[in-house]
């Protein structure tokens, strides 16, 4: 891999980070000066100062590095950035509509591919600790955005059974929560279960803080499913329902056709828990 790549990616993420943490350190100024409710998005999701203000760092900063010729953003879609040999799919600030109400698991993700659709590199940083994982050759990293110091997490062995695990489930609206007998196993079953969604949770399956999440109803686009690469370069396993692998070149082609796809992920620390996890989902 481009070792620039990295260079790059650690620099925008430390721009992004240093302008958006002192807001979410003081709500009173974030919720004054960056949530201000900007429109509602077909999807019903909202869109707010902060998620253009860090969509302009990032694009501006990608634009800048002369890397880029392509980049998708949740914000902004397909723009052109320039003649390089790489192209970018990023969210400038997963979870923005939980952060107005205080719920402030935000993080970003970025994925790369190089111009021929081959995956380079996924990279996720929690905005609030300046937590940051990036594969590189082949293997998550973690480091500390603001020291740059690497970060040792995800050498604990994981729960091997569903009554051991600290499961995460997106069954976050009524629309969702009316398949809740799909999953009723898993809630029945699980040690703990956290309703919740976004790329901070790829992370925290990375880092092993978490044992497993799944999105079995509503689905995910796949602009924030190319980051769940993360957990996979940490061991973890990831799949849809079928249990097929998650593979980020393929998907870029669906992405490609169709940004609206979606994909169910179902996603664990180990093997044998994701196995129990996916035979206790019924369809």
């Amino acid at each position: 891999m481009d070792k620039k790549l990295v260079q790059i990616i650690h620099a925008t993420f430390r721009k992004a980070f240093l302008s958006i943490n002192p807001a979410l350190t003081n709500y009173t100024e974030f919720s004054k000066k960056l949530a201000t409710h900007i429109k509602t998005k077909p999807d019903e999701n909202e869109q707010y100062n902060f998620d253009v203000a860090l969509d302009e760092v990032f694009n501006k900063e990608f634009s800048a590095s002369g890397h880029f010729s392509r980049a998708f953003s949740e914000e902004s879609g397909w723009q052109p950035i320039g003649h390089g040999r790489y192209i970018v799919i990023y969210d400038p600030f997963c979870n923005s509509t939980l952060a107005t109400k205080t719920f402030l698991d935000a993080a970003v993700g970025a994925s790369i591919f190089d111009e021929r659709g081959g995956f380079v590199t996924s990279a996720i940083m929690d905005y609030q600790t300046g937590l940051m994982a990036i594969i590189e050759d082949g293997r998550t990293i973690f480091y500390q955005i603001q020291s740059g110091d690497k970060m040792i997490f995800g050498s604990i062995t994981g729960p091997q059974i569903l009554a051991d695990a600290f499961i995460v489930i997106t069954l976050e609206s009524r629309r969702e929560r009316e398949h809740l007998p799909r999953v009723s196993k898993i809630f029945s079953d699980a040690k703990r279960i956290v309703i919740n969604s976004g790329h901070i949770y790829w992370l925290r399956l990375a880092t092993k803080m978490i044992d497993g999440y799944l999105d079995p109803v509503g689905g995910e686009p796949l602009y924030e499913m190319f980051a769940c690469t993360i957990a996979q370069a940490s061991g973890c396993t990831v799949t849809d329902l079928s249990g097929r692998p998650f593979d980020p070149a393929e998907n870029l082609i669906h992405f490609e056709k169709n940004p609206q796809y979606l994909y169910y992920p179902v996603a664990a620390t180990s093997a044998k828990l994701h196995r129990e996890i996916l035979q206790n989902i019924t369809r």
